[in-house]
């Protein structure tokens, strides 16, 4: 617990540029503190070259290379280190746009009231493989498939994770859920009071099951959201 609680006091800090082609440029890649963040963040706002800053994360874990990102503002957006995979129409924040050179559909389009739930899922262990998809009224749409490296613990195959095979999967897909967590928020955002979206995650990845995410999950009470929280609480079987 100590050390997870040092770890996540440090944040990877990726100050990226997207042009007019919507291909993400990094700029700066360096690992900082919270502090440090909000002074990069007050230096960027002052830069004329600035039009507009917004925050978000990348799944990279210490020193690895990132694969996939997402930001919250001017308009939630899902990236990956090339191309933009999906983004919340800047007119319409009900509508959700995908990206046809990711292998989408030209003009394909989902419309947030449709969604029916969110959802995570895992490859068989080891666990390698994670896709974050949606389900609508109509289809079931993959929105991202992922390949995580991961070192296999001592531990029967076929029985239950050991503790430290939980506390690599907690961190292999801690980007993941979370980028879920923030799609779900934002879906609900616009709809009926109460009418929360699902948001479902392997049995592996849930807070009864795996002390980490437990863990995990008490330190992120206090950064998201109420609607947010309380749209987490459907799980997969």
């Amino acid at each position: 617990k100590q050390w997870y609680q040092r770890r996540v006091a440090i944040t990877a800090g990726i100050v990226m540029k997207i042009g007019e082609n919507f291909e993400p440029k990094v700029i700066l890649d360096a690992a900082c503190s919270d502090s440090e963040i909000k002074i990069l963040t007050n230096l960027l706002v002052d830069s004329l070259e600035c039009r507009n800053i917004s925050s978000g994360e990348v799944d990279s874990i210490g020193s690895e290379d990132w694969n996939y990102g997402y930001v919250l503002e001017p308009s939630f957006t899902i990236f990956s280190n090339d191309d933009i995979v999906l983004q919340q129409n800047d007119q319409n924040k009900d509508l959700m746009q995908l990206n046809s050179r990711r292998g989408f559909p030209i003009g394909q389009k989902i419309w947030m009231k449709d969604i029916e739930n969110v959802f995570v899922d895992l490859s068989p262990r080891p666990w390698a493989t994670q896709t974050l998809g949606i389900r609508s009224l109509s289809e079931q749409i993959t929105l991202l498939t992922n390949e995580r490296d991961f070192v296999t613990r001592d531990s029967d195959e076929d029985g239950e994770p050991s503790y430290e095979e939980l506390g690599e999967i907690m961190m292999n897909t801690e980007w993941i859920v979370k980028a879920a967590a923030q799609l779900v928020y934002v879906s609900t955002k616009n709809r009926f009071k109460n009418a929360n979206i699902p948001l479902y995650v392997p049995r592996v990845v849930q807070a009864d099951l795996n002390p980490w995410v437990a863990m995990r999950n008490s330190l992120w009470q206090n950064e998201v959201p109420d609607k947010l929280q309380n749209s987490q609480n459907s799980y997969t079987p």
